[in-house]
């Protein structure tokens, strides 16, 4: 049996070896020789190297199904060692996936079924290699304590008041946790994650430049690997991320969470591309806190989640 851990982002896909835009289009013809693509129920898809637009529920389409069988595709392609999949031969994957704390015990159910489909085996090609899979079983985790399983032995976590921070696409997820216990009164999901910052930055940029910015731009503004425009642009760039970052701290002094009194970890991508912007804001604060840099914590949590109830069985 092969387990497949899957974080099902709004910016990115994530596996254990791959990490991908959310973003795929609809080709009109038979794709080109070597070309990315996979053909599900008689049509064509790409990956796009753009997102697609924030869907509130993600199965509320094909949308991350499609997503999540090209995941699926790569990861089969990475297997160590390498297997030849005989014709006809259907493959029984675990699917493991996650939803954001806030979401989670009202969605888990319809986000299993939605993968799950009562076990059906499903044939699609990717890059003109043909597959048969079957979701023999498919589990839903909550992201942020995945992210806090897989981080806390390291950390030296279990014993101490704990903040998580999980900076995604969409949300911000924050979770506070006592000796491993999830506190519920400050857990909770907020939509100020990265691409509402890519809003709030844009709309900063055309007020004062008549400009727009794409996000792979301004990420690598914030990065700092791009001298293409001018100091005062990305000075203003900077400026705005640091007050969406700024923002969201003081929106948890608000809730009553006092970050001196607890140790802060950031995960999740959004943490990684801020952790510049993460250092110079909390200089203000003087808690201790950490940013972890692998943007796959979630899926190394759902995985190691995974094999501990298997485990138990």
């Amino acid at each position: 049996m092969l387990v497949m851990p899957i974080d099902t982002g709004n910016k990115a896909i994530k596996t254990e070896h791959f990490e991908f835009h959310s973003g795929i289009s609809v080709l009109e013809d038979v794709p080109g020789e070597g070309e990315e693509a996979i053909k599900y129920q008689d049509r064509y898809y790409r990956l796009s190297p753009e997102r697609n637009v924030y869907l509130p529920d993600k199965a509320v389409d094909e949308r991350y199904y499609i997503l999540t069988l090209f995941a699926v595709a790569k990861e089969l392609r990475e297997l160590k060692p390498s297997r030849l999949f005989l014709q006809g031969e259907a493959v029984e994957i675990d699917l493991v996936v996650g939803l954001p704390p806030l979401y989670y015990r009202g969605k888990y159910k319809k986000f299993r079924e939605y993968f799950f489909r009562s076990g059906q085996t499903v044939d699609f090609e990717y890059m003109g290699i043909a597959y048969r899979i079957s979701f023999s079983e498919v589990y839903v985790h909550m992201q942020t304590y995945a992210a806090y399983l897989y981080v806390a032995k390291e950390l030296n976590l279990f014993r101490k008041k704990v903040l998580l921070l999980d900076i995604g696409g969409f949300t911000l997820d924050y979770m506070l946790l006592e000796k491993g216990m999830i506190s519920w009164e400050y857990t909770d999901s907020t939509g100020r994650g990265v691409i509402s910052m890519y809003q709030r930055i844009n709309k900063g940029i055309r007020e004062k430049y008549d400009l727009d910015l794409k996000e792979n731009d301004m990420d690598a503004i914030i990065l700092g690997e791009t001298s293409l425009y001018d100091n005062g642009i990305e000075e203003r760039v900077t400026e705005l991320a640091k007050e969406h970052v700024a923002d969201a701290l003081g929106m948890l002094r608000e809730c009553g969470i006092d970050l001196r009194m607890c140790v802060t970890v950031f995960v999740g991508g959004g943490s990684i591309l801020l952790s510049k912007i993460i250092e110079k804001v909390w200089q203000r604060y003087r808690g201790e806190y950490y940013v972890i840099n692998d943007s796959k914590v979630n899926v190394l949590g759902y995985k190691k989640k995974y094999l501990y109830d298997k485990s138990m069985q």
